[in-house]
């Protein structure tokens, strides 16, 4: 009976992780969404002292991954988030696979969600 409540605990542990990567990864994806809006310039909001805005900090740190990404990595995030073409429109602009392009766009958002959301 031991080794059955032990596989459960790990199955559902294992569930509960899945669950919160799933969680952080479409979260990196709406900041990238909010990243990509280039219209949407991160405005400090009127707070008061000691307090701080936890969507203007995500903002910001999003910003500074995507800038510290490599000008290849950076130029597809820009065209999927800003100016919202497919991975698809992206590969034959760009004379890469459909899969590199989805390869590159899944690291970027790995990279927002293990350094922004950690």
């Amino acid at each position: 009976m031991g080794k059955k409540l032990n596989r459960t605990a790990t199955k559902l542990k294992m569930t509960a992780q899945q669950e919160a990567r799933r969680e952080r990864l479409n979260r990196a994806g709406i900041l990238l969404e909010r990243w990509g809006q280039k219209s949407r310039q991160p405005i400090m909001p009127m707070l008061h002292e000691g307090e701080s805005d936890p969507a203007f900090i995500e903002d910001q740190m999003t910003s500074e991954v995507v800038n510290a990404l490599t000008r290849d990595a950076r130029n597809i995030a820009e065209l999927h988030w800003s100016s919202g073409f497919s991975a698809a429109e992206i590969a034959e602009q760009q004379a890469l696979t459909r899969n590199a392009v989805r390869q590159q766009l899944g690291f970027v958002v790995e990279q927002v969600a293990n350094k922004v959301l950690m």
